[in-house]
């Protein structure tokens, strides 16, 4: 099942990488203003702003695209209260949750499905997910869409609960990488962005990928993280909303076919060559270039299932919002 899905969603990528370009037909164009994005420099985030700077896709889309570094959930928050960005990425519930709290932001463009990792010492006997009990395992945050759904599996398939099990330390993923390399830890979630050079140095096994979590509930594919922006911001600059996102769907058909671009930014990121080509292999699998109508009920569905069994308090809230994103500014 999990190959199928996987196959299907390469199919439909790698046919929307031979399409016309956006810029063949009636190219949205900015006014010429800066869209200032908040992105984690050094993850799969950084890819898409490198492209879009390297090609000069917001000039070409008529606006001036202005990266702001973050690594901390709550200084994106705050400055989306601030009004002091225009644009970040998030996960799907972080954005729900803003929404929920009155904060008006939305999605506006899809960017990945579940990309993240569940990794083991190299020497490690865990077979599966039920081997955690009473186990000492990592994660980069006790709120993020990663830890909710090992526990909603944890409960639905193996009938336990694993916050309840474990020993959770929570941490940034440096840090987390340094403890299970010197055994204080005997698992932990881990960003796709690392993941390979942790294996590939041979100190650390996969267990699990995200994407094969969320198989497991049986729910479809849909967007992990999406470019939001502040919906005051897009209702008032359309044509500024729909530039970047023709931008970034431009810089995703750039990734999907250019491995030059993959190996700069792998070498900005001191990753190793073997690393970077194994990190392009399955991040480009997971790249959504546009969302569709159906995307919204998969996403209810998927809430619906992490409410009922992780619970509201782990979840942060007891419903969906109305939306969280918008076909309002894809090209």
């Amino acid at each position: 099942m999990i190959l199928t899905r996987r196959l299907a969603m390469a199919a439909v990528l790698v046919a929307g990488a031979f399409l016309p370009s956006i810029a063949s037909a009636e190219a949205p164009m900015g006014d010429g203003g800066t869209v200032r994005l908040m992105s984690n420099p050094v993850g799969t985030q950084s890819y898409p702003p490198y492209v879009i700077d390297k090609f000069d896709l917001d000039e070409k889309y008529g606006f001036k695209l202005e990266v702001i570094p973050f690594t901390n959930p709550q200084a994106a928050v705050a400055a989306l209260q601030s009004a002091s960005i225009e644009a970040v990425v998030q996960d799907w519930i972080s954005v729900a949750r803003l929404r929920n709290q009155n904060i008006p932001v939305i999605g506006v463009a899809p960017f990945l499905a579940y990309v993240n990792t569940v990794l083991l010492p190299k020497d490690s006997t865990i077979a599966s997910l039920a081997d955690l009990k009473g186990k000492r395992l990592g994660t980069y945050t006790k709120t993020g869409f990663d830890w909710i759904i090992l526990q909603a599996v944890a409960k639905q398939k193996y009938g336990f609960d694993l916050a309840k099990e474990v020993t959770l330390q929570e941490g940034a993923p440096s840090l987390l990488r340094g403890s299970l390399e010197q055994g204080q830890l005997d698992a932990t979630l881990m960003y796709n962005s690392l993941t390979p050079d942790m294996i590939l140095s041979g100190n650390a096994k996969l267990l699990m990928s995200i994407h094969d979590v969320v198989a497991e509930l049986g729910l479809a594919e849909a967007p992990f993280l999406m470019y939001a922006m502040r919906e005051d911001y897009a209702k008032a600059n359309p044509q500024n909303a729909k530039a970047f996102v023709a931008a970034y769907q431009e810089a995703i058909d750039i990734l999907l076919t250019n491995p030059e671009v993959w190996k700069e930014q792998g070498q900005n990121m001191k990753l190793a060559p073997e690393a970077t080509e194994m990190f392009r292999e399955n991040a480009s699998k997971e790249f959504i270039k546009a969302f569709t109508p159906e995307m919204a009920g998969v996403l209810q569905e998927t809430f619906k299932i992490l409410l009922e069994t992780a619970g509201p308090e782990t979840m942060g809230m007891t419903a969906m919002p109305d939306a969280v994103f918008t076909l309002d500014y894809q090209p």
